[in-house]
């Protein structure tokens, strides 16, 4: 959303929990010998406690005009990464910003196939239409994700995205003032669904990504975003508000596993079951194949069990994919919490 090439840069994602910084490059090709996708190397990780800040008030599409209050405190999270990059001798000038789906409208359309010039302008009146928002006051992008016919008409089908353009402004700002060169915003889901676009091998084994359906869930600190791939084109993206800030030992080596936590998981994985048969009813013979797991709460012992469990679709995390590579320096990388920061750093 601001604009490849085997160029170092600088991932950050600002996490609820968790501030993530990642450096590495995406070479933009297919590397011999993998099933699909990219190679990506990954030079160098960190993440650290996001500093809270001031609660903002709760916004609403009217008041749109009132200045992006973020919920962390900008200053001192820009010291401390600021101070990581200069200890750890980082060059990279360039910076991607990754950002969840929490504040993003995000719909489907289907819509006449026409030039894309032409599509941006529909795009914008009818997401006027149907939602109280003024699309000035966003940065909108939309992806085709499928050619259909209605009637003898071709049409497109698109999943849009809008995003507060003061949010965006003000990480572009952020980047600035870390004394580097935004390059690129990037959503979650976007991310995700250009790392999971086809073929790959995940934790040792090929995937039919290309054939089948497939949830990925980002169990993070405040909230779960939901992103379904079906044959390899991302279809649905939901975020669930509540994480693993309310589980005992969240961000320790070790979640502990009580009754209590055990209640808030099976309220998570109620709500995610509720999203797949919304999701599968709407057209026919549409299932969830399997569920990928990532994120902070991949620490909770036997989290794939209780999703396979309450879900009857089998699931797991994702431990290690085909196509990234570690640099022989880089002494920290848990593929779970930095897999939207890796996955950013493809352009395409």
């Amino acid at each position: 959303m601001f604009n490849s090439g085997e160029k170092e840069r600088i991932v950050i994602e600002v996490g609820a929990g968790l501030t993530k910084v990642l450096v590495g490059t995406s070479t933009g090709k297919k590397k011999r010998g993998v099933s699909g996708g990219e190679s990506l190397l990954i030079k160098d990780t960190f993440s650290l406690r996001t500093p809270k800040g001031r609660m903002p008030e709760t916004s609403t599409y009217s008041d749109m005009d009132k200045t992006y209050t973020p919920e962390f405190d900008k200053e001192a999270l820009l010291k401390e990464i600021s101070e990581k990059l200069r200890q750890k001798k980082v060059k990279a000038e360039e910076v991607i910003i990754t950002l969840g789906d929490r504040s993003v409208v995000s719909r489907e359309m289907v819509l006449p196939k026409v030039e894309e010039d032409k599509l941006k302008g529909i795009v914008s009146y009818e997401l006027q239409e149907f939602l109280p928002i003024d699309p000035k006051q966003y940065l909108i992008d939309f992806k085709v994700v499928d050619e259909v016919k209605v009637g003898e008409l071709d049409k497109y089908k698109l999943i849009v995205a809008a995003l507060p353009k003061k949010e965006g402004q003000f990480f572009h700002g952020f980047v600035q003032e870390l004394g580097k060169e935004p390059f690129a915003l990037d959503l979650t889901s976007n991310a995700i669904s250009k790392l999971f676009d086809r073929d790959l091998k995940i934790n040792g084994k090929v995937r039919d990504l290309e054939k089948e359906t497939f949830a990925y869930v980002d169990i993070g600190d405040a909230s779960i975003k939901l992103h379904i791939l079906e044959k390899g084109i991302l279809k649905f993206t939901r975020t669930i508000e509540g994480g693993i800030q309310n589980i005992s030992g969240a961000y320790e080596d070790k979640i502990l596993e009580s009754e209590e936590s055990l209640d808030y998981i099976r309220k998570w994985i109620g709500s995610l079951e509720q999203m797949f048969k919304f999701y599968t009813s709407r057209e026919m013979n549409r299932r969830i194949d399997h569920i990928f797991l990532y994120g902070g709460g991949t620490l909770i012992p036997n989290i794939e069990k209780h999703f396979t469990d309450l879900t009857g679709v089998s699931a797991e995390i994702i431990k290690e994919i085909e196509n990234v590579e570690l640099h022989k320096d880089c002494a920290y990388f848990p593929l779970p919490l930095f897999l939207n920061t890796a996955a950013s750093l493809i352009r395409r």
